[in-house]
């Protein structure tokens, strides 16, 4: 009998079928490198948000260096102690530390509401124009763009209803005070090359005063800053 060569006991055998795996395996290897391209992505995003940031701070900082000198000279110019019992929200003035306090007449001083409350012009004051070497300040804002309101608050703990019956003098006993010679010399200073140590013999005592800034920038970024001036 003559044999068929191409019985099924003389095919090659066939291929196994394909199930799927690596393709599987390719799209779990392309789902990962997705989401670390992605990760990356908004890691960088954050990075640049972030050194955005400190350069608006920066900015606010080097802002509220050159506006404290124009207060200073302000308080120096035009609060003296015969009218500074009074206060006087349109320029930003206040004869007591605790006008801002979560209860004002508590007589506590934390300032807490500062950093709460909508600063305008019945409770703040726009800073002075001034021309400081390349920092220029017109109409509240610097050349950054940053808008800057200040509070000036006399460091008495006085409440508002002794404030508008006159009784608030300057006092020790209820104000943080400053010493200073009035003789027109320092205590400690140089003359010749040479350091002459002096004791204070005769001084005037006069209240210290707490200025908060707020410095509103670019893209919502807000700055509060605070510093303790006497004149």
């Amino acid at each position: 009998m003559r044999s068929d060569p191409y019985t099924p006991s003389n095919q090659a055998p066939l291929p196994l079928a394909q199930r799927g795996i690596v393709l599987f395996f390719a799209l779990l290897a392309l789902a990962v490198m997705s989401i670390a391209a992605v990760a990356l992505i908004r890691s960088v995003d954050t990075n640049a948000l972030v050194s955005g940031n400190l350069v608006y701070r920066q900015s606010a900082t080097t802002t509220a260096n050159v506006v404290l000198e124009g207060i200073t000279e302000y308080i120096a110019k035009n609060v003296v102690l015969e009218v500074s019992t009074t206060h006087h929200p349109q320029l930003g003035y206040y004869a007591n530390c605790s006008q801002f306090d979560t209860n004002p007449d508590a007589q506590i001083c934390d300032g807490k509401q500062l950093t709460t409350m909508t600063w305008d012009d019945s409770n703040s004051s726009q800073v002075p124009n001034q021309t400081d070497g390349n920092d220029e300040i017109r109409n509240g804002m610097d050349r950054q763009g940053n808008q800057i309101r200040f509070v000036i608050e006399r460091m008495c703990n006085f409440s508002n209803a002794e404030i508008n019956a006159g009784s608030a003098a300057t006092n020790a006993s209820r104000c943080m005070m400053a010493s200073s010679p009035n003789n027109g010399e320092n205590c400690s200073h140089n003359i010749n090359n040479m350091e002459l140590f002096k004791r204070c013999v005769s001084s005037s005592d006069s209240p210290l005063y707490r200025v908060t800034l707020r410095i509103a920038g670019p893209k919502n970024t807000v700055t509060y800053m605070q510093s303790f001036i006497s004149n």
